[in-house]
C-alpha cells in the first residue's frame, strides 16, 4: 500500500511549496506531516500483514479523503483544487483497494 504513503508525500510537497512561496506558517507542514505518517504506519502493518491494519487504512483513507473533497471545496487556486481533486480520487482508491479480494486474501489467507 505505497499509495497511502505515497499520497501523504504528494501532499507534503504541495505544503511545502505553499510555505516556502507565501507567508505561510510552518505549522501548515503539520497535517502534510500527519498524512505521512499514518499512511507510513498503514503500509508497514499491512507489510506485517496485521489484519487490524487494515481497518486503520480504512479510517485514515476515508478521513483524508473527505478532507481533500473539503479542500476541493474551499480552495479558491485552480491548481490547488486540482490537486485536492487528484488525492481525493486517491483516497477513495486507496479505500477500494483495501477492501479488494486480494488484500483480504493477503492478510487473512484461506480464511477470507
Amino acid at each position: 500500500m505505497a499509495l497511502l504513503v505515497g499520497l501523504g508525500l504528494a501532499y507534503l510537497v504541495l505544503g511545502i511549496v505553499i510555505v516556502t512561496t507565501s507567508d505561510a506558517s510552518p505549522r501548515t507542514l503539520l497535517l502534510p506531516v500527519a498524512s505521512v505518517v499514518l499512511g507510513g504506519l498503514v503500509a508497514g502493518g499491512l507489510a506485517l500483514r496485521m489484519p487490524s491494519a487494515r481497518f486503520l487504512g480504512f479510517v485514515v483513507a476515508a478521513l483524508l479523503g473527505l478532507l481533500h473533497a473539503f479542500l476541493l471545496l474551499a480552495g479558491a487556486v485552480l491548481g490547488f483544487k486540482l490537486f485536492s481533486a487528484l488525492l481525493a480520487i486517491g483516497y477513495i482508491y486507496t479505500w477500494v483497494l483495501l477492501n479488494s479480494g486480494p488484500m483480504r486474501r493477503y492478510l487473512l489467507g484461506d480464511a477470507a
